[in-house]
């Protein structure tokens, strides 16, 4: 089988950077010169599209747009917690030449909550990039900036029903994945996935990340 590269190398930021709405957009342009062809082969392989834990194929899909605001206020639920986030060693480097593969996934469980007392758990999700959504994700940078809003757990990082205060984990490994740009796409497109509007920027308590899997 051939193995297909982004066109566009991903440019990694420097150590002492920040990431900025070009930075992303060179990731875009990047996934959209992977092509459709890549994505139908990995999903021919039993690769990311078709494999039946992903992302796509569960009940996350567009679960957020359930229950949209009515009133200007911010929706309470569902709640989203994705917990033992498992990253692609090769996304954990600071190398500046790196592409991305097809079949390159995250691996996850996670955590619907439907309301107080209404829980789903899910085991072994995936969101490969052949399933990455083919649009700008330039909103996760504001969005990762901010606090959960309203009352949390505080430092105390569950999986819900009450939201943490901060929406990702500060342990080493995400700050790296995050640094590295890889992990804003992934988190930008695990939200679009889901059905957040990022135009509706009070909506802020119903995703985080718990933890990521050492």
């Amino acid at each position: 089988m051939k193995k297909y590269h982004w066109g566009i190398a991903l440019v990694s930021l420097s150590l002492a950077g920040c990431v900025t709405t070009d930075d992303m957009k060179g990731m875009l342009d990047s996934l959209n010169s992977f092509g459709q062809t890549a994505g139908a082969d990995a999903q021919q392989a039993g690769g990311a599209g078709g494999t039946a834990n992903s992302l796509k194929n569960s009940p996350l899909h567009n679960v957020l747009r359930e229950n949209l605001s009515s009133d200007g206020r911010a929706p309470e639920w569902p709640k989203i917690a994705v917990t033992n986030l498992q990253i692609p060693g090769s996304q954990m480097t600071m190398n500046r030449s790196l592409s991305l593969k097809a079949n390159e996934c995250i691996r996850f469980d996670a955590v619907l909550w439907r309301d107080a007392k209404r829980v789903e758990r899910f085991k072994d999700l995936s969101l490969c990039a052949s399933d990455l959504p083919r649009q700008s994700n330039d909103f996760v940078i504001t969005w990762k900036s901010f606090p959960i809003s309203g009352r949390t757990s505080g430092q105390v990082r569950t999986d819900g029903p009450t939201p943490p205060y901060n929406k990702l984990p500060s342990d080493q490994a995400m700050e790296q994945w995050i640094l590295n740009q890889f992990g804003l796409y992934y988190v930008g497109s695990l939200l679009t996935l889901m059905g957040y509007d990022p135009n509706f920027t009070l909506d802020d308590r119903r995703f985080w990340i718990q933890n990521v899997k050492q």
